[in-house]
């Protein structure tokens, strides 16, 4: 196993690259998109700029490399919530809670996905919208599902009220990040608006 000269396991290069990639996310959560570089994160990381190009070759590498982590990890979130929880209505809530959960485990993910959701740019636009409908096809699946067992009342359709939960995650961003605090009881808040919003019956 390589060893660094100050007696510390040297990393692989699958490793440092992930390492990297963390401290990007993170570099990016603090300076934007459209302004975080390969100079802070080789700064951060503890490593020389040229390592950082080594794994991210162009400035369009590096962008697209933290989008499709963020983006990994926001499908991963919804497909281990749908993968466990049978009842429909349920899953989402119980996906809603888990994605605020993520806002305090994982604040820098967040963050990077607050801004890449509001980006109406050409470079990172198509990209979000391509993961926004990953996002939906999810939901309206559970959605579906509950207006066919008979959870959810018939109305506006599975697609839209999947827009409509979606949409809600970044109000409830917001509140969470919230230098005073996030709301008391806003997880019952949650859970009343679900309801509401995906038609439950009574």
């Amino acid at each position: 196993m390589p060893v660094a000269v100050d007696g510390r396991r040297r990393l692989q290069p699958e490793e440092r690259k992930r390492l990297l990639l963390t401290k990007a996310v993170e570099v990016f959560a603090n300076r934007g998109i459209g302004r975080g570089g390969h100079t802070e994160i080789a700064e951060i990381g503890g490593v020389s700029v040229a390592t950082v190009f080594n794994y991210f070759k162009t400035r369009e590498a590096l962008v697209e490399a933290v989008l499709s982590e963020v983006e990994s990890y926001l499908l991963s979130l919804a497909e281990s919530v749908y993968a466990e929880v049978d009842n429909p209505m349920e899953a989402i809530f119980t996906h809603m809670k888990a994605f605020m959960q993520a806002c305090e485990d994982n604040p820098n993910y967040i963050k990077v996905w607050l801004e890449w959701s509001a980006s109406v740019r050409d470079e990172t636009w198509p990209s979000y919208i391509d993961f926004q409908n990953k996002l939906l096809d999810i939901i309206t699946k559970q959605i579906d599902k509950g207006i066919k067992t008979g959870v959810l009342e018939q109305g506006l359709a599975p697609r839209e009220r999947a827009r409509w939960a979606l949409g809600n995650a970044q109000m409830l961003v917001s509140m969470i990040f919230d230098p005073a605090g996030k709301p008391r009881g806003m997880e019952k808040m949650v859970e009343r608006g679900l309801h509401h919003m995906l038609g439950v019956k009574a």
